[in-house]
């Protein structure tokens, strides 16, 4: 696993356990520190909320709420793919947990800065992500046309959720 891991700042694999401090890792490229060495945050996310796109493609959210004993997936893909509006899917809370444990030891958006954006590109992808927790502030982050180094790998994750909506729409 180790070997797997990126630094959200500079996308480098140059990953070490940090010694010091309350970060887990440290990257050997940008010396930078990350990731969490205590998982009560994440038993605090309840919810977890992305969405993506443009003007041209449309957008797509994925909207994750935790439950007693389970959580909902709700799922709005772009207008272009389904025109019905949203699909709704249960999972269970072991797989809430599998999600939580890719998006802050995997892919560390706590690490994310607040916004990416780039100022010479006047149309394109605009993205925004936000999590709940029960004990502490709301974390939101988003961008217009720039993007945090690990942002492909969070699209790629959650492609296969928007998958089973292109997959329901071809019944």
């Amino acid at each position: 696993m180790m070997n797997d891991l990126k630094c959200p700042y500079c996308g480098n694999e140059t990953v070490e356990m940090n010694e010091q401090g309350t970060d887990k890792y440290r990257c050997k490229t940008c010396g930078k520190t990350f990731g969490l060495k205590s998982n009560e945050v994440v038993k605090d996310c309840h919810t977890f909320y992305f969405s993506t796109g443009g003007f041209h493609q449309g957008f797509k959210q994925i909207l994750i709420e935790e439950r007693d004993s389970y959580a909902d997936v709700t799922l709005t893909p772009p207008i272009s793919v389904r025109i019905d509006g949203e699909m709704k899917l249960r999972i269970t809370l072991n797989e809430w947990q599998a999600i939580k444990d890719e998006l802050f030891n995997e892919l560390f958006i706590l690490s994310w800065d607040e916004e990416y954006y780039d100022p010479y590109i006047l149309d394109g992808t605009q993205w925004e992500l936000k999590l709940t927790f029960d004990d502490r502030e709301t974390f939101e982050v988003s961008g217009s046309n720039a993007f945090p180094e690990l942002f492909g790998e969070l699209l790629e994750y959650l492609d296969s959720y928007f998958e089973q909506v292109g997959a329901e729409e071809k019944r």
